[in-house]
């Protein structure tokens, strides 16, 4: 029997690039993707952040957080999938790192400090570990960037980092600005990957929950508030906080991580704001509230197949499957997210940070 002529392999769709004989075939960004208009939205808040409103992070940090993903991202997926991609959630996994997390000792205008850069470098490489190493059912459960910040508050701590303040300042122009930005860049972005449902669907509980506990007399200690915030002002900067709806808009909304289904979507942005709710209720300080804000998320995350089997009407029912390594890993991450928050409620060395009290805590 004569041997059928070798059938030549088909040549990889798209560009290529030639490495040792070996062609990669190379994935580039598209301008229908989403994550483009949301790193665009980002990017605006932080021109704002480094020209008028004061944020207290560098260029050099945002720019070493960003690269430190996008190159642990591209080595990966070159590795796992053989392709050269254009690594758009690790862009803004590190810009949203960068957006919200901050070192102690870093001041506005110090454009290429890197002060404190190391916990940038972490909170980043524990983003993408977790997105990487935790995949129950083949896929990563929890928003990258959101548990790298919730690590970096509970693990490294108030001693070395802090989160962006709710507080932007003055309602005056350059926070004017930013809340167009962060109104215009929610219908862009959200309408495509059809979350305003989701976050009505959290906003409207977590403003009513925040006034109940402002009307019970909570209040908490900002270092930006010579006296505690309570009363009106309370319900003010958690409620209508900039960072808040940078939340609510820009991270709850990932698609890969919410709910998929519209019913489902609306559950998880409820359970989101009881939760959040619950855990800013025991807290006397600003980075206590924002930690639980953020927290609350986590847990949402993990809880996602057990809220979209009760929305389905489908009885939850515990196999093996989830009690191997990765769901027993999810499980970890969000318990510990939630205790950790929950014991920053009673740590009197963040309230004499808060209050500006370091280094004189001994005296007193």
């Amino acid at each position: 029997m004569i041997a059928a002529p070798p059938v030549p392999a088909a040549a990889p769709a798209g560009p290529t690039l030639k490495l040792g004989g070996r062609a990669i075939p190379v994935v580039l960004p598209s301008v229908r993707d989403p994550r483009l208009k949301l790193s665009a939205v980002i990017v605006a808040l932080q021109v704002l952040g480094q020209t008028v409103l004061g944020f207290k992070v560098s260029i050099a940090q945002i720019l070493i957080t960003i690269a430190t993903c996008a190159l642990v991202d591209t080595a990966l997926t070159l590795r796992r999938q053989g392709i050269l991609a254009w690594p758009a959630s690790a862009l803004l996994t590190g810009n949203s790192i960068a957006f919200i997390l901050r070192t102690n000792g870093t001041k506005h205008g110090d454009w290429w400090s890197l002060n404190g850069i190391e916990w940038f470098i972490l909170a980043a490489l524990v983003s993408l570990l977790v997105k990487y190493l935790v995949r129950p059912g083949g896929r990563h459960r929890f928003n990258p960037s959101n548990v790298g910040i919730v690590w970096a508050l509970l693990v490294v701590g108030p001693v070395h980092v802090f989160p962006q303040y709710l507080w932007w300042g003055p309602l005056e122009a350059p926070v004017i600005a930013a809340l167009v930005v962060i109104a215009l860049g929610a219908l862009w972005v959200l309408r495509q990957v059809r979350m305003l449902r989701m976050a009505l669907a959290f906003l409207v509980p977590f403003t009513a929950l925040i006034a109940i506990l402002a009307a019970s007399g909570q209040s908490f200690l900002a270092i930006w508030s010579e006296a505690p915030v309570s009363g009106a002002d309370y319900w003010l900067r958690i409620c209508t906080s900039p960072e808040v709806f940078v939340f609510v808009f820009f991270m709850m909304s990932d698609p890969a991580t919410a709910a998929k289904t519209p019913r489902g979507r609306i559950a998880f942005g409820v359970l989101t704001a009881v939760v959040a709710a619950a855990l800013i209720a025991p807290q006397s300080t600003e980075y206590g509230v924002k930690a639980a804000i953020l927290a609350s998320l986590t847990l949402a995350c993990a809880l996602v197949p057990l809220i979209e089997a009760l929305v389905a009407r489908a009885r939850p029912t515990l196999t093996l499957r989830a009690l191997r390594p990765a769901s027993v890993a999810v499980a970890i991450i969000a318990i510990t997210a939630v205790a950790g928050t929950a014991t920053l409620a009673g740590n009197r060395d963040l309230v004499y940070i808060e209050q500006g009290l370091v280094g004189k805590r001994n005296a007193q």
